[in-house]
């Protein structure tokens, strides 16, 4: 083997050998899954994210995301004014690939 080849090897194993990862924090989330003891609509954030924000019908199993929008104008253009929540629906693609708002 060449010389060359066998210190370079050597250098980079000890390079190697000698660096060490820091521990990574692991947060787990406070929130809860979305349930709800008595009423039919629960809302719930399911992670830290605040687009993860969602309404469950507990008596059907329809999902809606709350989404932030801005109000547009007449012609469809963005307007200036303040952002507003809105329920978006989430749909549900059974084992066909058909769209529903329900699961199956």
């Amino acid at each position: 083997m060449n010389i060359r080849v066998s210190v370079s090897l050597l250098l980079f194993a000890s390079c190697i050998s000698t660096v060490e990862a820091e521990p990574v924090e692991v947060k787990i989330p406070q929130q809860k899954m979305l349930s709800s003891s008595g009423g039919r609509f629960v809302f719930g954030q399911i992670s830290d994210f605040r687009r993860d924000q969602y309404m469950l019908d507990t008596q059907t199993g329809r999902l809606w995301q709350i989404a932030m929008r801005k109000p547009t104008n007449p012609d469809g253009t963005e307007s200036s004014g303040d952002e507003f929540a809105i329920l978006q629906p989430i749909p549900y693609s059974d084992f066909d690939g058909k769209l529903g708002v329900t699961p199956k």
